[in-house]
């Protein structure tokens, strides 16, 4: 039985990188999956990692990254909440407690005393002590003028490549940071492992990359594509990658956060059917083993089947791993700029719902 919001409630380690698939071939043709050399056609690479955000914004001036955050330390015990700065300090009766998995969004701290306290909400204060600040990942996926001939990835953890297949490191070779985009040019097997040249001499595992291969819409979609915008999303739930398509053409792709192997993301072919701006996550329907969470002000939530949604997460940095329970979570800026390619188009404040004549972007999981 789903909660009646299927949280993208995270643990507080990454999540293990999917076990590498059986493969009997020791080696895989690479023709046959697109790797090999681009023809002169191929769109240049340096297309790829040289755009920034659709608007042009930097991180420093962008208004998403204006809010800050805090995780609510409830390991000790439930945190109270008072209704003014001053109730805080002196101990008086709180109008609420926070217990669980617990984010909130911080308007303001100010130190009375000696005592530092935070507003949260509306006649709503808490010791400042008891929050841990962060801001979100600035992390953002590419886009594209033209799709790519070949395969490519976001390095997932820091690695120096193998000269060869599970072989000695090419210590000539640079040392690969995280979010890294590289290129695929070549596919083997060693043993159960997955290996993958993206250089000269350069190999790296599977289990490093998040992969992104350029494909065709599935059999339901191709018939529909002029009627339904010509939109269509694919969530490659083994790589942790999204990639977003207008026809046959690949615009944009990045790494998101699936649902954990207990609270997997449901699969198949969806259409979004409405999208909220801005919105609480909760453990609506008391189911236990999703525990006690409340998550606030989750942005831009697009919701494609029952309760499981795209939607931005600020409460980790994380992606290209899964941690989520159910919903696909993205950085908030990749999540901002689906919310306002998807349709249907929301509203000036913040919401849409699907209809016979506004049919959503279709949302293929697999």
């Amino acid at each position: 039985m789903q909660a009646q919001i299927r949280s993208p409630f995270i643990v507080a380690n990454l999540a293990a990188r999917p076990s590498v698939k059986t493969l009997i071939a020791a080696a895989i043709a690479w023709a046959a999956l697109g790797l090999v050399a681009a023809p002169a056609h191929a769109a240049p690479f340096a297309q790829m990692t040289a755009q920034t955000t659709p608007t042009g914004q930097q991180a420093e001036d962008d208004p998403l990254f204006d809010k800050l955050y805090a995780h609510v330390n409830t390991a000790g015990g439930k945190v109270p909440v008072f209704r003014t700065a001053e109730d805080a300090i002196n101990n008086a009766p709180p109008v609420r407690e926070l217990n669980g998995y617990e984010w909130v969004t911080v308007l303001s701290t100010v130190e009375i005393a000696g005592v530092r306290v935070s507003q949260i909400n509306a006649e709503e204060w808490i010791l400042a002590d008891k929050l841990t600040f962060t801001r979100p990942s600035r992390f953002q996926g590419r886009f594209f003028d033209q799709t790519p001939d070949r395969p490519f990835a976001w390095v997932l953890s820091a690695f120096q490549p193998t000269l060869e297949p599970d072989g000695a490191t090419n210590t000539a070779a640079p040392v690969y940071g995280r979010y890294d985009v590289v290129q695929i040019y070549e596919k083997a097997v060693v043993g159960a492992t997955i290996w993958y040249r993206i250089g000269e001499q350069q190999w790296t595992r599977q289990q490093r990359l998040g992969i992104v291969t350029p494909r065709q819409p599935p059999p339901q979609l191709k018939n529909m594509r002029e009627r339904l915008h010509g939109k269509w999303i694919f969530v490659n739930i083994y790589e942790q990658t999204l990639a977003a398509y207008e026809g046959e053409r690949l615009i944009f792709a990045s790494l998101v956060s699936s649902g954990l192997p207990k609270w997997e993301t449901i699969k198949g072919v969806f259409q979004i059917q409405y999208k909220n701006r801005l919105q609480p996550m909760y453990n609506g329907a008391g189911d236990p083993e999703l525990g006690e969470y409340y998550l606030e002000e989750v942005p831009f939530n697009m919701f494609f089947s029952g309760d499981y949604a795209l939607h931005g997460a600020y409460w980790h940095d994380g992606f290209g791993f899964k941690k989520s329970r159910g919903c696909v979570n993205l950085s908030i800026r990749d999540a901002r700029w689906l919310f306002e390619w998807t349709e249907p188009p929301a509203s000036p404040w913040g919401y849409a719902k699907a209809g016979p004549d506004s049919p959503g972007t279709w949302v293929w999981v697999w």
